[in-house]
């Protein structure tokens, strides 16, 4: 194994280079190591051929590459180097950490400079809230809490769930559509354990009702807690009145998980806390995920995929990371997850713009948080036997080549918060995604302008079967949020926003209250819009007749037009705009068009609520075999 001496000196070779060329240098580098860590069975990762461009003209002449791959285990083998199939990644490990450390410094350098007069004060700061959340981990491996946990959990139906949904897994063939590797039981239990969470065990609290009126209280600030408050960790406690009867209330923020297994509500710190506790209690690995920007989640480890999951129980929603800077458009700075074993600083795996991110961490210098964290982490594993050890070095390497790789958006990633009332999801500026120009193209984000170019969203067209048949089939299912193209040997395509054309405004809304689900419009008193495009040019096919079943529920004064024809003319409307719209559609602007267009309006609703009260597509959450929205194209020869 390599001695840190050597590290120190191959990597302080590297620096002689200069920081812009020790980071282009650098990232090859990484790149080598991480493709091995990722993927230590495929071969084609273990070979650099010495006559690649990239390799003589970024990596030969930089003093101290070569050096740096021969001490990860590269050999010499003809005109290749390489790393031996058997060889230990233990120094390909050590080096990428080394490496990675140094290229976080030099970037948080280029990007900012930060003053060290108060840096001391800011870092102090710093230090005791990484202390407070690593101590405060500790009380989730309590087991006599852990029993507590499970008392409420009833883990046992949780598990028979999981098992029959790893069957049907088994039966389709695939797994969840957002994990490349199918999933195994205990991930089906995360799920299960997430849903339970949100829909059946916790609730959110904005604000108290009155005992005697019923009414929503009103918040008077904050409220002396007493000493039961402080018995269970509620050193805020906020107070109310009633606005009818002048009746007082009080909501104790408390910080012990033991005591929200009894309250079962609060906001995202007191979900988070819990939801903690409940994984550890049904045997996960998990972490507790501080946001510095006001958030909190849970992290656990997955078996199957061999990597940590990001797992919201406010939004249930698991393997979403980039929600948070993308759907809720949020700046993070500093995400901090804190188990029994360790801390670890999993920004990156927050952000797809690492630069951007970086030049926000303005509350302590980068080689300071990792030499504290290595320090806690030191302390924190001195009990740990060397094989455990071992194991959460492996990990922390392929956790970092993850981080160090580029981000893809995932299905999902785009939605703003759902959890919270909408005012309050309105001040916090989290109630729709990321609408700025770089946005990721291949469809629309929720919160995009009607007006965006026509080239990004979906456009169905015809393969080869339908041509032969002359029939496009499309069905899609709320429930599910999948598409299946009937006529395409039932093809499924997952979120609804993949087969659109535009979007604007438009989210889809789980109701556990009621256990339904549908789209609707995404906060505030917007007008809502969603567009499907099908396009026959070029196929000597137009359209013959359309059979359409779509649905909309509507609520007070709520409306939704719908509309249907070719691009150019879109002013055939369908009447009904309540309850199911079932019907055959021919004449001219339909028969003999080469494409067809089918839109909704959704607009009008009362108060607070009225984005919710124009529904597309409203079934039951378990209704996996209604199709609320069924079209069915028959074509015929072009005259």
């Amino acid at each position: 194994m390599a001695s840190s001496e050597e590290l120190a000196v191959v990597t302080n070779q590297l620096l002689e280079n200069g920081s812009s060329r020790f980071l282009d240098v650098s990232d090859i580098l990484l790149k080598f190591a991480n493709n091995i860590i990722r993927n230590p069975n495929v071969e084609k990762y273990r070979s650099i051929r010495l006559g690649n461009k990239i390799f003589e003209s970024r990596v030969l002449p930089v003093s101290g590459a070569v050096e740096c791959l021969f001490l990860m285990g590269f050999e010499e083998n003809d005109d290749h180097l390489v790393f031996p199939k058997h060889a230990p990644l233990t120094d390909l490990t050590l080096l990428q950490g080394r490496l990675a450390r140094e290229r976080l410094r030099l970037m948080a350098q280029e990007i900012k400079g930060l003053t060290t007069w108060n840096i001391q004060a800011l870092e102090l700061t710093f230090h005791q809230r990484l202390q407070s959340s690593a101590d405060h981990v500790l009380i989730y491996e309590d087991p006599i809490l852990q029993q507590k946990a499970r008392d409420c959990m009833v883990l046992s139906e949780l598990l028979v769930k999981a098992q029959e949904k790893l069957q049907q897994q088994t039966q389709n063939g695939s797994g969840e559509d957002d994990f490349t590797i199918p999933l195994d039981q205990r991930d089906y239990l995360l799920l299960e354990l997430l849903k339970w969470f949100k829909t059946s065990f916790f609730k959110w609290m904005d604000s108290p009702s009155c005992e005697t009126c019923s009414v929503r209280m009103r918040s008077v600030g904050l409220v002396e807690p007493n000493a039961e408050d402080r018995r269970w960790g509620a050193g805020r406690v906020e107070g109310f009145t009633c606005t009818r009867c002048n009746r007082p209330g009080r909501f104790p923020r408390y910080n012990h998980p033991g005591k929200l297994l009894e309250t079962r509500k609060g906001r995202c710190g007191e979900w988070a806390n819990c939801f903690t506790l409940c994984c550890r209690a049904a045997g996960f690995e998990a972490r507790h995920v501080v946001d510095w920007t006001d958030h909190v989640w849970t992290e656990v480890y997955s078996n199957s995929q061999q990597r940590w999951l990001h797992a919201d129980p406010c939004e249930n929603v698991c393997d979403k990371p980039l929600l948070y800077e993308r759907g809720w458009s949020k700046k993070l700075s500093y995400l901090i997850a804190f188990s029994n074993e360790e801390v670890v600083d999993v920004s990156w795996r927050y952000t797809a713009n690492p630069k951007e991110l970086l030049g926000r961490r303005k509350e302590c210098r980068e080689e300071w948080l990792m030499d504290s964290i290595a320090t806690m982490n030191k302390e924190r594993q001195r009990r740990l036997t060397a094989e455990r050890r071992a194991v959460l070095d492996q990990r922390a390497a392929v956790e970092l080549a993850e981080f160090l790789s580029p981000k893809v958006i995932r299905n999902g990633e785009e939605q703003g918060r759902l959890s919270g009332s909408l005012a309050w999801r309105l001040a916090r500026g989290e109630t729709q995604g990321d609408t700025r120009s770089d946005a990721q193209p291949g469809g629309e984000t929720e919160g995009a302008a009607a007006g965006e170019s026509e080239s990004q969203g979906f456009v169905f067209t015809l393969t080869s079967g339908e041509i032969a048949s002359k029939c496009i089939h499309i069905k899609y299912c709320t429930a599910s949020d999948k598409y299946i193209r009937v006529s395409d040997d039932n093809k499924q395509t997952a979120d609804y926003r993949s087969c659109l054309y535009r979007s604007n405004n438009i989210y889809r809304k789980e109701e556990y209250d009621w256990n339904m689900v549908y789209l609707a419009r995404d906060g505030g008193d917007r007008e809502g819009h969603i567009e499907w495009r099908f396009d026959f040019r070029d196929t000597g096919l137009v359209v013959d007749q359309v059979t359409l079943v779509a649905s909309a529920k509507l609520y007070q004064n709520g409306q939704v037009k719908w509309s249907c024809g070719p691009q150019h003319q879109m002013d055939t409307s369908l009447p009904v705009n309540e309850g199911l719209v079932e019907r055959v559609l021919r004449g001219n602007n339909i028969t003999g068009q080469s494409e067809f267009n089918l839109t909704a309006d959704l607009s009008g609703g009362q108060g607070d609520v009225s984005y919710q009260h124009a529904q597309l597509f409203r079934i039951g959450l378990e209704d996996y075999d209604k199709y609320p929205l069924d079209i069915k194209i028959r074509l015929k020869k072009k005259d």
